[in-house]
């Protein structure tokens, strides 16, 4: 048979490949998006039913980047947004630390979302230092949120070691406040944002004060801990999160996730 009669064949094979390639260029940027999370202002958070925060536009703005508008923001208690995105339910999870159970039905944003600063708040008008090795706090008590991890380092070694007088689980950073106030601990730790926008909202700038470091006037940070978005590997295509991660960088250069920042302080 001539390469002339093969032509017909070689041109439908052709017509073949060009439409899958096309249908799988076309599978990695979705259509639409679903998106899983707790409620914890200022980061995300609903206000009349939508979805407002500091994650919620970086993650509505750099979706926008890659082209998808529609992306739908669901709000659960923590436990079950992560089951919603692990079992496909959402497409992603998001301020999301790393851990390796989660790695393995996940993949995770490269960019950071939200680098958490977690602090020690105290009441305004006691004073209390704190040193870098937590060993002067043998007569201080404080609360700290239940089921935290607090990271491995220092901080999380001097609960480990009992180098405080006592240390009291919460459910809330209400409650934490509340037994601060009440005198019932000396200090609750907490991530900066978040507990400052419970304490401006309530007004108790007048009440409580942030324990600064003994070496300057900044506040003392006992640890940092970095959130994700991370994507169901089954439903969102590697590609696709790479244009994400993208995004996030080219937002980060141009100054977009500063003044979201700057809009919630």
């Amino acid at each position: 048979m001539s390469v002339f009669a093969q032509a017909p064949y070689f041109k439908v094979l052709c017509l073949l490949l060009c439409s899958s390639f096309n249908a799988f260029a076309s599978s990695s940027k979705p259509q639409s998006l679903t998106a899983a999370t707790l409620e914890y202002p200022p980061y995300e958070y609903t206000v009349n039913g939508m979805p407002r925060g500091i994650a919620v536009e970086i993650i509505e703005e750099a979706v926008k980047r890659t082209g998808v508008d529609n992306i739908e923001f669901n709000f659960y208690p923590w436990k079950r947004a992560v089951y919603s995105a692990q079992n496909g339910d959402s497409d992603m999870l998001f301020n999301a630390g790393k851990n390796e159970a989660r790695s393995k039905w996940g993949q995770y944003s490269k960019h950071i979302l939200i680098l958490q600063k977690y602090v020690l708040f105290k009441r305004r008008l006691d004073q209390i230092e704190v040193n870098n090795n937590f060993n002067n706090l043998e007569k201080h008590s404080i609360a700290i949120r239940l089921g935290y991890l607090y990271g491995t380092g220092p901080f999380r070694q001097a609960i480990d070691n009992n180098k405080f007088a006592r240390v009291e689980q919460t459910n809330s950073t209400k409650q934490s406040i509340d037994m601060l106030l009440g005198g019932r601990v000396d200090m609750l730790v907490g991530d900066y944002l978040p507990v400052m926008h419970y304490i401006k909202r309530n007004r108790l700038e007048h009440a409580i004060d942030i324990i600064k470091d003994s070496n300057s006037a900044a506040n003392k940070v006992v640890l940092t801990w970095p959130t994700y978005i991370l994507f169901n590997k089954k439903k969102v295509p590697s590609s696709y999160i790479k244009k994400v991660d993208s995004a996030m960088q080219q937002m980060q250069q141009d100054g977009f996730i500063e003044a979201v920042f700057e809009k919630y302080q």
